[in-house]
């Protein structure tokens, strides 16, 4: 049987002589299975399944897998329940647990009385089980009830996986409907797509299509709406306007006549409550804003709790501050400077306030001096922000406790929010929030409605840094209302001065390329820079195609004993020919390649593209190394290029990453990649693998868990990719695994001294964090930063991407790639503003004067 991945699924007919693991919260089970074929084998085989037991009889299909451990699974992707396969076997089904009041001594009576028509008698003559010794009125109706709902689960499943839903998937479904699947899957399949996670539109559409919906449906369109309003969130929109959705709706549903469709599910979806609008003004011309209900209330919310704390007149007496502050600095080797104090003055007397600077600027210091004055005030003050590390730094500057503001809202994972809100306020009458560039509207929302009267709020961040993952440009939409207070600080300190991490990011910031210093010029600025350039080529895709095409094609072809021949693009021909280890090429003659064609000699054919005329092939052919073929085929190579050393771009990372900065810095040092793509050579896929197996390679005495092409090792550095409410941890949390059971597919990791279990479902939210992309670097700080800057990133290299990515570093900034990518992202300002009307409606709101 062949899937439409090419992948050809087998299938295996067995009864099951144990079930060895069997989680109840994900359903994956680890079962013993005895091929109805092969009597005397055991095979191990791993599936989904809401509900497993021993005896019962299945038809697996999926694949047969070597797991490096256990050795050969069969890895179930369906699993259909058949009659048991003997009366032995039907014995055991019965008295497995399956059935609540039958055990081992029970069913064994059972299917001694009945025979084979035992699973008959189940279905459709169940009242004469009392014919069995032992079974009274009252344990007929346990079982008949156990038996139903088993029933129940079987249909579920069965009905699911009719469909092409994968077992994985299919106990998610049963979890979420229960006994409730198939008639909310049959009514409309596209619930799934907003109700369990891992199934978007798409496979959602493929189930309702093959479920006999039709294509121009409402449900489809509905959904295709729903779908692209949801995935606008990850540009950051809070709404879209018409043309945008009508563009991608019509590109998913690739309908005739799609767009009257697309026109009239809007307007059926406003009016059902199942989408909002608003009117704007673009352009001197009335347009109209589609929201997803969520992001519109979160917007309204954010509006009117601002509109609610700036009403409260905030009562400070201006002149005993002022003489607080004079002994304050007194106290201080370094008093805080004039605009810091004018800052901290200010702050206490607002209701809601902004505190900005960009790196060495001092707002660390200055939130230190808010704290306590907030606190000799007699203000109970409450310190967060948005992540764990983000949070966890905070603390250790101010030297108070500080929460992510998810822990201090305190998330509900069983009523799906936060218990802190409106009805039970925060406990705290001075709020601080760090990081707030990363706050996006939903959970901006959440905090201000948990925000007591009279309680004042102080936001801080950097708005030249990268805006949230999510919806909204917050910070940055509050700052530009002129409605809320800014303090702003933007003198750099004497220890910013000396810091070249902080002197070039400003220069960043403000569009000048700043002149890094290269290590391979002179060793000795190892030691006397925090920031270095380190200049490296990467290949592009066709430059890495051509290589490997000579490189690895080329002598694979001639190891075979074909004839390999080069094509030049003026059509002359060279036949390639090996000597001992030596590769070289020989002018071939038209008559020579005639022959050469009349003997039907097994020949491979390699033109050389018009791009790569200028390179020598025989040199490429005996290059020793990709990093020496890349200098064979550039045109020009800068004099400090690591090519000079045999060293790629990736190549560097990887020896950066492993030998270069941990000889340096120290062991124990935090390193970290950061880089903008999570595509190509040097983005974090390639670059994770990489890196894995330079700094903590596979072995036998080390455990590990394959998740697709990923391995999971003790010691490997991971990232969260989404909210675990349960697990309580986040998108972007970075951890490293400290124990791994690849037997039940569970780990623990390190949370910075937090140990936090993960069962199989859980697993698959995270991945390897060697390399992360800057937007996940968000709130954190390392103490080495490396950062790959090349052309194939051209597509995200902006400013303040750079700028974010380089204020993440500590103690060490190593930009490496090319110059020239560098001056061009450095140039390059992201113009993509989200669509958000948070700044209109706070400038529209009243405020205390």
């Amino acid at each position: 049987m062949n899937s439409p991945t090419g992948i050809i699924k087998e299938e295996l007919k067995g009864t099951v002589e144990r079930v060895t693991f069997h989680s109840e919260e994900s359903g994956y089970s680890v079962l013993r299975v005895i091929p109805v074929d092969r009597k005397n084998e055991q095979l191990t085989v791993t599936v989904h399944q809401g509900k497993v037991f021993a005896g019962g009889t299945f038809l697996f299909e999926g694949t047969y897998t070597e797991h490096p451990k256990y050795g050969q699974q069969f890895k179930a992707e369906k699993m259909l329940e058949l009659k048991p396969a003997s009366a032995s076997a039907l014995e055991k089904y019965l008295g497995s647990g399956l059935i609540y009041g039958v055990g081992p001594v029970t069913a064994k009576r059972i299917v001694k009385h009945f025979g084979e028509k035992t699973l008959d008698v189940f279905e459709e003559e169940m009242d004469r089980l009392q014919e069995v010794p032992g079974i009274a009125s009252n344990k007929l109706e346990t079982i008949r009830k156990s038996w139903l709902e088993h029933r129940s689960i079987r249909n579920v499943m069965m009905f699911l996986q009719e469909y092409g839903i994968s077992t994985l998937y299919a106990v998610k479904i049963f979890k979420q409907y229960e006994h409730e699947a198939i008639e909310i899957v049959s009514s409309n399949p596209y619930r799934l797509s907003r109700d369990i996670y891992g199934i978007g539109f798409f496979s959602a559409d493929k189930i309702a299509l093959s479920m006999g919906f039709a294509e121009d449906s409402p449900e489809r369109v509905s959904a295709a709406i729903k779908h692209v309003l949801a995935a606008s969130r990850e540009e950051g929109h809070c709404y879209l306007l018409l043309g945008q959705i009508l563009e991608q709706c019509i590109a998913l549903l690739k309908l005739q006549g799609a767009e009257e469709l697309i026109q009239q599910n809007l307007l059926s979806m406003e009016q059902e409550n199942e989408l909002r609008t608003r009117r704007l003004i673009k352009e001197g011309e009335e347009v109209i804003a589609y929201y997803s209900k969520t992001l519109y209330y979160d917007e309204l919310t954010v509006v009117n709790e601002l509109e609610r704390l700036t009403k409260t007149k905030i009562k400070v007496d201006q002149k005993r501050v002022k003489n607080w502050l004079n002994r304050f600095n007194e106290k201080q080797p370094f008093p805080l400077s004039d605009e810091q104090t004018d800052s901290v003055a200010g702050v206490v007397g607002q209701s809601v306030s902004v505190l900005t600077g960009g790196p060495g600027c001092g707002k660390t210091t200055t939130t230190k001096a808010i704290v306590q004055l907030a606190v000799a005030m007699g203000r109970k003050v409450l310190l967060a922000a948005p992540t764990g590390r983000a949070s966890q730094r905070m603390a250790e500057v101010i030297g108070r406790e500080a929460q992510t503001i998810h822990r201090l809202l305190v998330f509900d994972p069983v009523q799906g929010g936060f218990k802190k809100g409106e009805e039970d306020p925060l406990e705290g009458d001075f709020i601080i929030v760090d990081e707030c560039s990363m706050l996006d509207i939903s959970l901006t929302a959440s905090l201000l409605k948990a925000i007591p009267m009279g309680a004042q709020v102080l936001f801080i961040g950097d708005a030249d840094q990268l805006p949230s993952v999510g919806a909204g440009n917050v910070l940055k939409d509050m700052m530009d209302s002129g409605r809320i207070p800014v303090f702003a600080l933007t003198q750099i300190f004497r220890q910013g001065k000396e810091s070249k991490i902080i002197t070039y990011a400003h220069q960043i910031n403000a569009g000048q390329i700043p002149k890094v210093k290269s290590p391979i010029q002179q060793k000795t600025y190892w030691k006397s820079e925090d920031c270095l350039f380190i200049d490296a080529e990467e290949a592009t895709q066709p430059q890495a195609q051509f290589i490997k095409k000579i490189q690895k094609t080329m002598k694979s072809v001639l190891e075979s004993g074909q004839t390999a021949v080069v094509r030049e693009a003026d059509g002359h021909y060279q036949r390639v020919e090996k000597a001992e280890e030596d590769y070289y090429l020989e002018n071939l003659e038209e008559t020579e390649l005639e022959q050469i064609r009349r003997e039907g000699i097994s020949k491979y054919t390699f033109n050389v593209p018009q791009q790569f005329m200028h390179v020598d092939v025989y040199q490429l052919l005996n290059s020793p190394s990709y990093a020496d073929g890349l200098q064979k085929i550039l045109k020009g190579v800068h004099p400090w290029s690591t090519l000079n050393y045999g060293f790629s771009a990736s190549d560097m990372v990887v020896r950066l990453y492993a030998q270069t900065l941990p000889q340096m810095l120290g062991e124990g040092r935090e390193i970290q990649v950061l880089t903008p793509m999570t595509k190509g050579s040097l983005g974090t896929r390639n670059l994770n693998m990489l890196i894995q197996h330079a700094a903590n390679p596979a072995a036998e005495n080390k455990p590990q868990i394959t998740v697709g092409d990923r391995f999971f090792r003790v010691g490997d550095r991971v990232i969260q990719k989404r909210n675990n409410y349960d697990l309580e941890v986040f998108n972007g949390d970075i951890g490293k695994i400290s124990t791994v059971n690849p037997v039940d597919f569970t780990m623990k990791i390190n949370y910075g001294g937090r140990i936090v279990e993960y069962n199989r479902e859980a697993v698959m939210e995270l991945d390897l964090a060697y390399a992360i992309t800057i937007h996940k670097s968000q709130g954190s700080e390392f103490d080495a930063v490396i950062l790959p800057v090349a052309t194939q990133h051209f597509k995200m290299l902006y400013r303040n991407l750079i700028y974010t990515g380089l204020t993440r570093a500590k103690k060490q900034a190593v930009f490496l790639g090319s110059r020239k990518s560098m001056g061009l992202a450095v140039k390059n300002v992201d113009n993509r503003k989200r669509q958000t009307c948070l700044k209109a409606l706070i400038a529209r709101m009243e405020v205390s004067e």
